[in-house]
């Protein structure tokens, strides 16, 4: 009977101390606009939906990134280039950030951004290329 009586309360005190609601504090919001509809748009790295979204995101209180752009196997140099799809946001607990995304401008600097990394391509290999070529000259 006594452990009965010790785990019912252990218990009841479980559930007074409990997590209340969902989150510890008021949530954030993040707001997104874009000029193209049908964008994906990723928040920390997880697909969320296609703009237009209408009504503000939910996330925890803290640093977020959103973008309108996954990292893929066809393009790994989304994941190394130094373009800015990827927008670094703080979120404070009941604010709400509003997130604007220019996607022309953008795809113009990921262009440049391909143009950059095929040009560093040709120059390994031209480099490679002359240094086989040179170990080809010293051996015979």
């Amino acid at each position: 009977m006594n452990k009965k009586w010790f785990f019912t309360v252990l218990y009841s005190f479980s559930i007074l101390i409990g997590q209340s609601s969902l989150f510890e504090s008021e949530p954030g919001y993040i707001s997104i606009k874009s000029d193209s509809s049908a964008v994906p748009i990723y928040i920390d790295g997880n697909l969320f939906g296609h703009t237009p979204i209408d009504n503000p995101i939910p996330v925890m209180e803290g640093i977020h990134f959103i973008g309108f752009h996954q990292a893929t196997l066809k393009d790994p140099f989304l994941s190394y280039g130094n373009i800015e799809t990827d927008k670094q946001i703080f979120v404070l607990s009941g604010d709400t950030v509003t997130v604007s995304f220019n996607t022309f401008l953008i795809d113009k600097n990921i262009e440049r951004v391909r143009n950059e990394y095929q040009i560093t391509n040709y120059i390994g290999i031209g480099i490679i290329s002359i240094f086989l070529w040179q170990l080809w000259i010293i051996s015979s």
